[in-house]
């Protein structure tokens, strides 16, 4: 499970979409408030303190040696869900979102250490689901059940638009990794993560469990939007607008190819 969530989030029912004790311009922009917390803004250059990410590794290619077992994600069992919280002092007037995804691909590969294996993994931004009931109901409590299909439509519409995650133009969200230290019961990855035409470098302790011919990889970790260059939207002079600071949750699954 991947998802995104804010430190301190606050809670209401009243979607996005049914603004209407605000100017239309702000209800506008609620609209698509939560999507700043997962794009990116600026030019096509990647930070000039990161390295170019190392040559991807994908599932229809042999181990880089013979030390080392491929694995291929299994997008059916793998979950990923990304919780936006909206905050402010009108936060009553949105409601939270659940973006999620069944078709998460790509490899991992296992070495005799975990310093002698990696990942590459991609995640298709235009098949990203809005407001499932069925993740809704897995968040729990902030995430009430039953929003209206066009209230879902308009969220994907606003998502997928080319100066948010611009969708044909960046059909891909990766990561790769970097380096990875630790001991296999206590690992921390270093990876690159890209999102539309910017490029970081995140640290994730992860945990992972070997069960036969089955690999499951787990973790959570924190970004700030502005690390990426995102300024958080918030409109009506801030009394509505997106944290800063969210947290990535994760659950891989994949098979020994």
């Amino acid at each position: 499970m991947l998802w995104i969530k804010s430190s301190t989030p606050q809670y209401t029912t009243m979607p996005y979409f049914a603004l209407t004790s605000i100017p239309r311009y702000a209800a506008t922009a609620c609209a698509v408030l939560w999507i700043s917390a997962c794009t990116t803004t600026g030019n096509n250059q990647a930070p000039s303190n990161i390295s170019k990410p190392p040559t991807p590794v994908v599932s229809n290619q042999a181990p880089a040696s013979q030390e080392q077992t491929l694995y291929t994600i299994d997008s059916a069992q793998t979950q990923l869900h990304l919780l936006i919280y909206k905050a402010g002092t009108l936060a009553r007037l949105g409601h939270n979102h659940v973006i999620s995804s069944r078709t998460v691909r790509g490899s991992v590969w296992l070495g005799d250490t975990v310093s002698n294996s990696g990942f590459d993994i991609q995640v298709p931004v235009n098949e990203l689901i809005v407001d499932d009931d069925a993740t809704r109901l897995a968040e729990g409590d902030d995430f009430p059940l039953n929003l209206q299909q066009a209230a879902k439509d308009g969220t994907k519409v606003n998502m997928l638009r080319e100066d948010l995650l611009d969708g044909e133009h960046f059909p891909l969200i990766t990561l790769q990794a970097a380096r990875i230290e630790g001991t296999w019961k206590a690992a921390t990855v270093q990876a690159y993560m890209r999102i539309k035409n910017h490029t970081r470098t995140i640290s994730v302790p992860v945990q992972l469990q070997r069960q036969g011919s089955t690999l499951t990889i787990q973790g959570e970790f924190q970004i700030k939007q502005t690390d990426f260059g995102i300024t958080p939207l918030s409109v009506a002079m801030g009394a509505l607008q997106v944290q800063n600071t969210v947290t990535i949750k994760f659950q891989l699954v994949a098979k020994r190819s």
